[in-house]
């Protein structure tokens, strides 16, 4: 981690390409956004016309070798030079990521031009509490929808031959377990059979009542049989497309967080979006269902203009992401979680075809 005195060293030292000119420690700020295991800072100079740059910092954590820590910043690094360039290549204006300025895998830093707009799930939140009109909101949705579709099949496609060995070794690690990163890279049936293995894992962990889950398992396997061919449909995948990781401005869609984009199911990021939406209206407390409904017709709009994706699909993988909010405790969040996913997950049990 790096401390005060020595990030603001390391940014007068690389100041020339970060901002375009030597700047000296008096002519620009350092704010902290957030802490944890990755520290990340906003760099701001005092004359308005250089560009404002966001700092993430890595620090090794307990036990964990620091060739990790270069790895990290340097895969980081090289997948959003990247996506950067088959956005631009894509020539849809307004659908981008941050630009990747530096890189200093040695000290765990990398750097990006800031970010414009607010995060999707706060346009959400002001709808929710009064403070926005629903059809802005809608109107937000559909362009999150067509930054989606501009990536996963108007652009070009994003290989894997900016990863090192070792960020191969670093991802494979992080994705083994976790419900959504797992699924990246696969097609067909081990697509299927991993999220079977997933699903019957947590149903069980959950402790949730056998005769649903017997219901629950065979509605899955009843959505995926004979799963693959033109029903697989691959491309480009953000990898845990949040509404949290989606930043909307007047005039740019912006998304962030791209450490796991890689090729994959194109159903993985439309139907993670789509259960966070389902998440997110939970705390409506009247109306929710219709509410979602628009929101999702908003989406597809932008993401599947042509109907590009089976729904029918589409739903199983939502239902796959909202077993996991079945998990029990969390609290008040938890509870109305595990109510909102029970819900949706009856009401998608009854259109599933035998």
């Amino acid at each position: 981690m790096q401390d005060g005195s020595g990030l603001q060293a390391v940014i007068v030292a690389h100041s020339e390409a970060l901002f375009g000119r030597s700047l000296t420690a008096s002519e620009f700020s350092v704010g902290t956004l957030a802490g944890g295991t990755r520290q990340i800072y906003r760099v701001r100079p005092a004359d308005p016309r250089l560009p404002v740059v966001v700092g993430k910092a890595r620090s090794p954590r307990a036990g964990e070798d620091a060739t990790m820590v270069f790895a990290q910043t340097e895969h980081e690094f090289a997948v959003h030079a990247a996506v950067s360039a088959v956005m631009a290549g894509a020539g849809v204006g307004g659908h981008d990521v941050p630009r990747p300025i530096l890189a200093l895998p040695e000290q765990g830093l990398l750097f990006m031009e800031q970010a414009p707009g607010e995060a999707m799930a706060r346009w959400i939140s002001r709808e929710l509490l009064g403070l926005a009109r629903a059809s802005d909101t809608d109107a937000r949705v559909r362009r999150c929808g067509d930054w989606l579709y501009t990536f996963a099949c108007r652009a070009d496609a994003v290989g894997q031959g900016h990863r090192s060995e070792a960020a191969e070794r670093l991802l494979a690690a992080a994705r083994a377990n976790h419900h959504v990163y797992s699924l990246i890279g696969l097609s067909g049936s081990p697509l299927v059979e991993a999220m079977l293995a997933q699903v019957r894992r947590r149903l069980r962990a959950y402790r949730v009542e056998p005769r649903t889950t017997e219901r629950i398992e065979t509605a899955f396997a009843s959505a995926f049989r004979d799963f693959g061919g033109p029903r697989d449909l691959q491309g480009n995948v953000h990898g845990k497309f949040s509404i949290a990781d989606i930043l909307v401005s007047s005039d740019r869609v912006v998304a962030i967080d791209l450490e796991q984009a890689g090729r994959g199911s194109l159903y993985l990021d439309a139907a993670y979006f789509l259960y966070q939406l389902c998440m997110s209206t939970r705390w409506k407390a009247f109306g929710r269902d219709r509410r979602l409904s628009a929101l999702r017709k908003a989406f597809l709009a932008g993401r599947s203009p042509s109907g590009q994706l089976d729904e029918q699909l589409l739903d199983a993988f939502i239902a796959y992401y909202l077993v996991n909010s079945l998990r029990p405790g969390g609290g008040l969040a938890g509870f109305t979680a595990r109510a909102r996913a029970s819900s949706w997950i009856e009401q998608w049990l009854g259109r599933v075809p035998a």
